[in-house]
C-alpha cells in the first residue's frame, strides 16, 4: 500500500460558481506525479436542492478544494483521482466496483486533518483502518443514509438520492489555463448536459484521457432519482431547462428537517366539516409550499404573499385547516423548542396561515405567472384572528395575546432581476423581522415587500420568553373571539448561521431588539458574530460572510481565530444610512488565555487597522465598540516566540520565528526592572529573525522579546 504523504491544500470556497474569480493553474500550489503536463481536479461539497430518496446530512460547509496532476504521455482521470486520493491523506471516497468500472458513491475531507475518520449507515461502521489508499471499495453500506464518523468532515453521499457527478471541460480537448467557465446558471442543463464549458463526462474516470491543461470536476448533484412529479422542485429538476437554482449569495439555504414542524395532532374540535378544509393533519409538516388553483385551470401554483394556500395540494392531500368559533387543534412538534436568546430577534416558534395582501392593480385570477414586480399590494392583510397557546406537558399552558391576522406566507424566493420566481424554497425556520408586521405596504410591489423577508417564508413569530418556559412542545391553536381562523403549519426557529442575513430597524431598536447573532454553521449553538446596534437611520440589511483567505487584503498576522465580512446596506436602497453599533467576534471554545495575547483587525479599505477591544472570558469573544463602518474583521492570536541563543563574533545573538509585519524588539535588563532597547525588526515574511546584542554587560543579564502589533 503506497505511504500517504501530508499536503497542504488549495481552498476555494464556491470555486465551480461561474460569479466567483477564475483559478488558474498556476494558482494551485499542491502538486503530484511527475512531467511537464499539467491537469486539475476540483471538487465541490455543496448542498442539493433537493433531498429526495436521501437522508444523508448537507455537508457542513459549501467548500471546493482543487488538486494539481502532472503527468507525461498518456494519463487517464483515473489515474490522476487515484494518485491525488493515495497522496492526499484528508480525502477519502467510497466506490463500488463492477465490470463497468469504479462508481464514486462519496467522497469526503478530513477537513481538520485529524487523522479521524471512516462512514457510518447507523448499522455498518467502517473506520479509516478500512481504506486502501483512501478508497473504501464495495462496503456494505447504504450509501443514502451514510454519514462521516468525523462530523467535522466534509462530506457527501448518494446512489438513488443526489449523488456526484462527473465534469470535465467541453469536447474533452482539454488545454484550459483557467478552470472552464460555468456560463450564468448553477446548474447543468438536463436536455444537453452542459454548463457553459463544463459537460456532464460520457465516459466516466476511466475512460477520460488526459491532455495537457485539462480539468476535471465533482459536484454534489441537484437531487436523485424520484417519480414524484408533484413535487415542484423534483419536477423542475426533471422536465425544465435547468435544475433549481442554489441560493444567489445573500443567505443560507434552508434545509429541511421535517422535526422543525408539529409531527402529531394531540386534540382537535370545532374543525370544519367541509371538505378540503376539515382535516387537522392538514397543519402537520412544512407550509405548503403548492397548492392546486381551481380558479385558474386547476394547475399547481406557488404559495405567496398575495396567493395563500387553499384547496388541494397536486397529489391530492389536504393543505390548510379550518377552525371555526370555539374550536382548537393542540399539536405536537417535532422537537423541544427553546427560548433562544439567540434566534432571529428572540423569536422562537412561527405560525402560518392562508393571509394575504390584496393586489390591488391585477384584473382577473392571481398566478405564477403574475410579475410580482409590477402587482401594487392594497391596504391591510386578509387574514384571521388566532390565538396561540404553548406547553411543556399539554397540560400547563400559556396563551399569548391574540393576533388579529396571521402574516402572509412566501414558499420560493422570487427572482427580481428576471422578474419569475425560482424553485428555490424560502426558509420556514427564519421569522421575519417584527417591525414588518406593522409596515403599511400599501402602494408597494409584491416583489418589493418579499426583499424585506430576506429568504425567510413569513408567517407570524412569537417569543417564548414571555411565556416563562425554557422550552415547549405543544402548541394550541384557536380562533379569536367570535371568528374562525386557517392554519397552515408551525414551525419552530433555527438560529441565524454565519453567511446568512438579517434586517435591524429604529423600531427593533426602541422595542429592546438590538443583537444580531450570527452562528457557526458546524456548531449553531456557538456564536461566531454579534452585531448589538445602538442607532440606525433606516431599515439596514446587515449579512456575515465567513473570511477563509486574505487574498483581496493585507497579509494577516498571527493565529486567525476567526475572521468575517460583516456588510451593512439600506433596504430598500437609498443613500444616507448611518448607524452605531458594536462587534462581538468569538474567539473559539478552544482559547484558554486571559486576552494579552490576541489581536483585532479592521479592514479601513487599504490596510488593516487596530481597533481596541474589550475580552469577555465567560463567552470566549472579544468586542469592538462604537463602530460606524463595519466592513472585514480578524481576531488572531500572537503567540510568544521562543528565544534561542547563540555566541556571535560579536556579543550574543538572539534567533526567533516571528509573524510578518510586525514590530519586534529586544529589550536588555540587569535587574528585571529598567529595560533598554538594543534591536528592532519588523519582518516581511515568518522566516528565522536573529537579532544582535553587540555589547552585553560583562556580568548577567536578562532579555525579553516586545511585539507591538
Amino acid at each position: 500500500m503506497m505511504k500517504k504523504v501530508r499536503l497542504a491544500l488549495a481552498l476555494a470556497s464556491l470555486f465551480l460558481v461561474s460569479k466567483s474569480p477564475a483559478i488558474s493553474l498556476d494558482d494551485i500550489p499542491i502538486w503530484t506525479g511527475s512531467g511537464t503536463n499539467r491537469a486539475a481536479l476540483v471538487i465541490e461539497w455543496n448542498s442539493p436542492i433537493v433531498f429526495n430518496n436521501s437522508t444523508v446530512p448537507a455537508p457542513i460547509a459549501n467548500k471546493t478544494l482543487v488538486w494539481g496532476y502532472r503527468f507525461n504521455g498518456t494519463a487517464t482521470g483515473l489515474q490522476m483521482f487515484n494518485a491525488i486520493l493515495a497522496t492526499d491523506p484528508r480525502l477519502y471516497t467510497v466506490e463500488s466496483v463492477s465490470q463497468y468500472g469504479n462508481f464514486i458513491e462519496a467522497i469526503g475531507y478530513n477537513l481538520h486533518d485529524d487523522g479521524i475518520y471512516g462512514v457510518t449507515d447507523g448499522t455498518n461502521p467502517y473506520n479509516a483502518s478500512a481504506f486502501m489508499n483512501g478508497a473504501l471499495l464495495n462496503p456494505n453500506l447504504d450509501v443514502d443514509a451514510a454519514s462521516p464518523m468525523n462530523s467535522q468532515d466534509l462530506f457527501w453521499s448518494g446512489y438513488f438520492g443526489p449523488s456526484w457527478n462527473l465534469w470535465n471541460e467541453l469536447g474533452d480537448h482539454g488545454g484550459f489555463t483557467n478552470s472552464p467557465d460555468r456560463g450564468t446558471n448553477e446548474y447543468w442543463n438536463p436536455n444537453t448536459c452542459e454548463h457553459g464549458q463544463w459537460a456532464g463526462s460520457d465516459y466516466g474516470l476511466n475512460g477520460l484521457n488526459l491532455q495537457n491543461g485539462s480539468w476535471i470536476g465533482f459536484s454534489v448533484g441537484a437531487a436523485g432519482y424520484d417519480s414524484n412529479t408533484n413535487d415542484p422542485a423534483t419536477a423542475a429538476y426533471n422536465n425544465d431547462e435547468q435544475a433549481p437554482p442554489s441560493p444567489d449569495g445573500t443567505y443560507v439555504a434552508y434545509v429541511f428537517n421535517s422535526n422543525d414542524f408539529a409531527v402529531q395532532v394531540i386534540s382537535s374540535s370545532g374543525v370544519d366539516t367541509a371538505c378540503p378544509y376539515n382535516d387537522p393533519a392538514a397543519l402537520l409538516g412544512q407550509p405548503t409550499l403548492t397548492f392546486v388553483d381551481i380558479y385558474d385551470g386547476g394547475g399547481a401554483e406557488r404559495s405567496s404573499i398575495i396567493d395563500p394556500p387553499y384547496w388541494l395540494a397536486p397529489n391530492g392531500s389536504n393543505v390548510i385547516v379550518e377552525i371555526t368559533s370555539g374550536g382548537q387543534i393542540t399539536a405536537k412538534m417535532g422537537r423541544k423548542v427553546y427560548h433562544n436568546p439567540n434566534n432571529p430577534y428572540g423569536i422562537d416558534l412561527i405560525v402560518f396561515g392562508n393571509s394575504f395582501f390584496s393586489a390591488s392593480d391585477i384584473s382577473g385570477a392571481i398566478s405564477d405567472s403574475t410579475d410580482l414586480d409590477t402587482a401594487e399590494l392594497g391596504s391591510g392583510i386578509d387574514g384571521h384572528s388566532t390565538t396561540v397557546s404553548v406547553s411543556q406537558d399539554g397540560t400547563n399552558w400559556y396563551t399569548f395575546p391574540n393576533t388579529p391576522a396571521l402574516f402572509p406566507e412566501n414558499a420560493y424566493r422570487w427572482d427580481d432581476p428576471n422578474q419569475s420566481w425560482t424553485y428555490e424554497e424560502s426558509n420556514p425556520a427564519k421569522p421575519l423581522n417584527p417591525s414588518v408586521y406593522t409596515n403599511n405596504f400599501a402602494g408597494q410591489t409584491a416583489g418589493c415587500a418579499l426583499e424585506q423577508f430576506n429568504g425567510s417564508a413569513g408567517g407570524t413569530g412569537y417569543n417564548l420568553q414571555a411565556s416563562g418556559f425554557q422550552w415547549i412542545q405543544y402548541v394550541r391553536l384557536q380562533p379569536g373571539p367570535g371568528a374562525y381562523t386557517v392554519i397552515d403549519s408551525i414551525a419552530a426557529v433555527d438560529p441565524v448561521l454565519e453567511g446568512d442575513v438579517l434586517t435591524i430597524t429604529s423600531d427593533n431598536i426602541a422595542s429592546g431588539i438590538t443583537n444580531l447573532a450570527f452562528q457557526m454553521p458546524a456548531n449553531p449553538s456557538q456564536t461566531l458574530i454579534s452585531v448589538n446596534f445602538h442607532s440606525v437611520s433606516e431599515m439596514a440589511k446587515v449579512n456575515t460572510v465567513g473570511l477563509a483567505e486574505f487574498s483581496s487584503f493585507a497579509p494577516v498576522p498571527g493565529h486567525v481565530l476567526n475572521a468575517c465580512q460583516i456588510q451593512v446596506a439600506p433596504l430598500p436602497t437609498a443613500a444616507g444610512l448611518t448607524y452605531l453599533a458594536d462587534v462581538g467576534l468569538s474567539v473559539g471554545t478552544n482559547y484558554t488565555g486571559n486576552g494579552g495575547d490576541l489581536h483585532v483587525l479592521q479592514w479601513n479599505g487599504a490596510n488593516w487597522s487596530s481597533p481596541s477591544f474589550a475580552f469577555n472570558p465567560a463567552n470566549d469573544e472579544v468586542w469592538v465598540a462604537g463602530l460606524t463602518n463595519l466592513s472585514a474583521f480578524v481576531v488572531a492570536q500572537l503567540s510568544p516566540p521562543p528565544l534561542s541563543i547563540q555566541a556571535g563574533s560579536n556579543g550574543w545573538s538572539f534567533q526567533f520565528v516571528p509573524f510578518a509585519n510586525l514590530f519586534y524588539a529586544l529589550l536588555r535588563s540587569t535587574n528585571l526592572v529598567d529595560w533598554t532597547p538594543v534591536a528592532a525588526v519588523t519582518p516581511a515574511n515568518a522566516q528565522t529573525v536573529a537579532l544582535q546584542d553587540p555589547a552585553p554587560p560583562v556580568h548577567q543579564a536578562f532579555y525579553r522579546l516586545v511585539v507591538n502589533p
